[in-house]
């Protein structure tokens, strides 16, 4: 049984998540003023969690689940790999600090991880929708060939206004309802990928 603070963090969790995907889908962008309280929120519930239920606030060796200590190694897990995949392109600042918002309000590393897994599959079909449907199909097989015959070199595409894009803040929602279900909440049983805590 989950406990009050897990179905709470939860439901934050896919609000602020709907939210930025709402937002991404119609501005291109997931707002600060919306990851930022997230974060800090989820670092305060924890904290207050850990604190009620007897764990403190950084737990014990081994076992920070449910703690300060917790969401903040799990805003980390969220932050640090997507920070990276933002310098390395393809992904905005914005979705970088959404998925530190779903470390800091799950406080689990294992929804971090269950999250990203889901998010780039999604992100994955939407973007193959999206060749077909605007007709990009063949000028992304002639770019990825250009990759491979320049033995992987970064080739900046030509991007223009009307280039369409995958709002991957909607693949962070739909991973994050996943994962959170089946790791916070127990809707379901835990996805193989991830570690038992």
């Amino acid at each position: 049984m989950p406990s009050a603070f897990a179905i709470l963090a939860y439901l934050l969790l896919l609000g602020v998540c709907v939210t930025g995907a709402v937002t991404d889908v119609r501005t291109k962008l997931v707002p600060n003023r919306l990851t930022f309280p997230a974060i800090l929120g989820g670092l305060v519930l924890w904290a207050v969690a850990g604190l009620v239920m007897g764990r403190g606030l950084l737990g014990e060796a081994g076992a920070v689940q449910g703690t300060l200590a917790g969401a903040f190694l799990a805003m980390l897990a969220g932050l640090v790999p997507f920070v990276v995949l933002v310098f390395v392109g393809g992904l905005g600042m914005g979705d970088a600090k959404l998925m530190a918002a779903v470390g800091a309000l799950s406080g689990q590393w294992q929804v971090v991880l269950g999250t990203a897994i889901y998010a780039i599959v999604v992100a994955a079909v939407m973007g193959l929708i999206t060749m077909v449907r605007t007709g990009r199909s063949r000028l992304t097989m002639y770019r990825l060939l250009g990759i491979a015959l320049s033995r992987g070199k970064v080739v900046k595409p030509d991007e223009t206004p009307d280039t369409p894009t995958v709002p991957f803040a909607v693949a962070i929602t739909v991973g994050a309802a996943f994962s959170g279900a089946e790791l916070m909440v127990g809707l379901w049983p835990k996805n193989p990928w991830v570690w038992p805590s």
